[in-house]
C-alpha cells in the first residue's frame, strides 16, 4: 500500500476531499447545472475508474484492467459532464459523465501520492503532500508550476476565481493570484514544529482550514490562519485523514490514532473543528492510519471512508456511516483499494471510484 507520509513506521493515507466538486455558490437544484448521469452500462478506460450506484455493492465493468502499481483519484469538475482522474504516470479526462477516458498528458514523476482537486470551471489542480510539483489542467491542456516551499509538498489546495490558497506541511498557509507562478505567505503557522498530515479547506470560504497533525491534533482557523485554534479533546491524536462535509461545512471528521487509549477512532465536528466527539472505533470498522473519507455533498449527516489491500488477496471495502445514529454499512470488491471517490454533480448516488492495483 502507498504512503504519502509515515507515522508511527506504518504507512498513513492522506486526504483531502474531493467531494467538493461543486462550486461554493451552487447546489444540486441550481438553476442550469447541466450535468447528466452517466448513459453507459460500461466505463470505456484502463479500469482505473469505476461508476457505482449502489454505494459499491455493484461496479460498472470496465474495458481496461488496471495494471501495477497504481493508486487511482478523481475529481468532477464543475464543468458540465467532466471529470479528470490520474493514474501513477497518466492525466485522463472524461467528457460524458464518466462513460468514456481519453489520455492527457504523461508525466516523467509518479503520480501515486498526488490528490487531484477541481477549479474552477473545466480547471483541476493535481498536487501530493509528499512532491513537488503541482500541474494544472485547463481544458485539454496540461501546465506545470512549482509550490510555494522548495522540496516539500502541500497538504490541501482550494481554487477559487482569481486565487489559489494551499496548506503547507508545517500548516502555513499560501495564497496565489497568477495561477502558481508566485506565491505569498498568509497568515501565521498554527504552532512550531509541526508535521501535516492532512488537510482540509471549507469550499465555501477558504478562510475556514482544518488541518491534521503529528501527535498533537487538529487546528483550526477561521480568519484565513491570522488565528488558530487547537481542537478538543483530541490534543493528544495522531491525526491522519480528514473531510469536510460540502452540504454543510461546520461538519468535520478527522480519523486518527488516540496515543493514550491505543486506538483509532474516527471524530466528528460540528462547529467547524473546535471540538470534537468520537463516533466511529476501530472494533466496528477497519481503521488504519489513514482511511481516506467523504462526505456526501447532498446530505451532512452522510460520510463514506474505505480500507484496501493486497495482502492476501484481501481487495477493498467502502463503508457507509450515518455519525447521528452510528448505522454503518460496507460492500466489498476485489480491487486493490479506492483511493478516491467523486460524486455525480447531477445526482450524489451516483458515485465514481478511484481504484487501486498494487500487484
Amino acid at each position: 500500500m502507498t504512503s504519502r507520509r509515515l507515522a508511527l513506521g506504518t504507512a498513513a493515507l492522506l486526504l483531502t476531499s474531493l467531494g467538493s466538486a461543486l462550486p461554493a455558490d451552487a447546489s444540486f437544484t441550481t438553476p442550469g447545472w447541466s450535468w447528466n448521469r452517466p448513459h453507459c452500462d460500461t466505463v470505456y478506460g484502463d479500469g482505473s475508474v469505476t461508476i457505482t450506484e449502489s454505494d459499491g455493492e455493484v461496479l460498472a465493468p470496465t474495458t481496461g484492467k488496471l495494471r501495477p502499481v497504481t493508486y487511482a483519484k478523481v475529481a468532477a469538475l464543475q464543468e458540465p459532464n467532466t471529470l479528470i482522474t490520474i493514474g501513477q504516470h497518466l492525466i485522463q479526462r472524461s467528457s460524458d459523465a464518466g462513460c468514456s477516458w481519453q489520455l492527457l498528458d504523461k508525466t516523467p514523476g509518479d503520480l501515486s501520492t498526488y490528490d487531484v482537486q477541481p477549479g474552477p470551471g473545466d480547471t483541476a489542480y493535481i498536487y501530493s503532500v509528499n512532491d513537488q510539483p503541482i500541474h494544472r489542467v485547463k481544458g485539454g491542456t496540461v501546465t506545470t508550476v512549482q509550490g510555494p516551499v522548495n522540496g516539500d509538498g502541500l497538504a490541501a489546495l482550494s481554487s477559487e476565481p482569481g486565487r489559489l490558497r494551499v496548506v503547507a506541511g508545517d500548516g502555513q498557509l499560501y495564497d496565489s493570484y497568477d495561477d502558481g507562478v508566485t506565491w505569498a505567505r498568509t497568515g501565521v503557522l498554527p504552532a512550531r514544529n509541526l508535521f501535516a498530515y492532512d488537510a482540509v479547506i471549507d469550499p465555501r470560504n477558504p478562510d475556514h482550514v482544518v488541518v491534521g497533525v503529528m501527535s498533537d491534533g487538529v487546528y483550526v482557523t477561521f480568519d484565513g490562519g491570522l488565528g488558530w485554534t487547537r481542537s478538543r479533546p483530541v490534543e493528544r491524536v495522531n491525526a491522519f485523514s480528514l473531510a469536510m462535509s460540502p452540504a454543510d461545512p461546520s461538519k468535520v471528521w478527522v480519523e486518527g490514532y488516540d496515543r493514550d487509549r491505543a486506538t483509532r477512532f474516527i471524530w466528528e465536528s460540528s462547529d467547524g473543528g473546535l471540538k470534537f466527539r468520537e463516533v466511529l472505533d476501530q472494533s466496528r470498522a477497519t481503521l488504519i492510519n489513514g482511511n481516506r473519507m467523504w462526505g456526501s455533498p447532498a446530505d451532512p449527516d452522510l460520510l463514506y471512508f474505505s480500507y484496501g489491500t493486497s495482502f492476501a488477496g484481501f481487495g477493498a471495502d467502502l463503508y457507509r456511516f450515518r455519525p447521528s445514529t452510528g448505522e454503518l454499512s460496507k460492500q466489498h470488491n476485489r480491487n486493490d483499494g479506492i483511493p478516491s471517490v467523486a460524486f455525480n454533480p447531477s445526482d450524489p448516488n451516483i458515485l465514481y471510484l478511484g481504484l487501486a492495483e498494487e500487484r
